[in-house]
């Protein structure tokens, strides 16, 4: 009797063809699959469509570690944010770059986190920033968190520790210049 293949099986080995730096295709789908092609196009209208859930897939995958450090004590949704995504770059290497280092980075495309709301109005309601500064800040805190994660993605050697001073010593330095500014100093 011949399992039947859904979209979760073939999105599941999609992330297995990455991890494994595999072309992600019908072809190599299908023979991981151990079927032909016709499964794979028949759950998916065409690779566009594949690519577009399969992103969405990965970023449900790295939602995962932001939810498992912000049950932890201390860290603030802000926090467990950054730390969840430098280690999805360590634990991840081949989907964090397939989510953020092979295609090209545009501000906007921080709009399109199902974090951002609540993450720009965390730094409006906690640390009194208006939205505009907000947005600036979390832009900001994103480009050194992509050095951290570029570095962990690289076999970097910092423990979860060194990870959450420095980012907390990075909010610290920005905080600090968000208030001078709008303090005018």
């Amino acid at each position: 009797m011949r399992k039947t293949i859904d979209k979760q099986d073939v999105l599941d080995c999609a992330v297995e063809l990455i991890r494994a730096e595999t072309e992600v295709s019908a072809r190599n789908l299908a023979k991981r699959l151990g079927c032909s092609t016709q499964p794979v196009y028949s759950v998916f209208r065409n690779m566009a469509e594949l690519e577009r859930e399969l992103d969405a897939h990965i970023g449900n995958l790295h939602r995962r570690y932001i939810a498992e450090y912000s049950g932890k004590s201390g860290y603030t949704l802000y926090k467990a944010y950054g730390m969840g995504f430098v280690k999805f770059a360590k634990a991840e290497k081949q989907l964090f770059r397939r989510l953020y280092i092979d295609r090209p980075f545009h501000k906007s495309d921080l709009e399109q986190d199902p974090y951002y709301v609540e993450v720009i109005g965390s730094l409006q309601s906690i640390y009194g920033m208006d939205k505009a500064s907000a947005v600036s800040f979390h832009l900001d805190m994103t480009i050194y968190s992509y050095g951290l994660a570029a570095m962990q993605s690289a076999d970097s050697d910092m423990s979860d520790d060194e990870i959450s001073e420095r980012l907390t010593a990075q909010f610290r330095a920005l905080y600090r210049v968000y208030i001078r500014d709008r303090n005018g100093g």
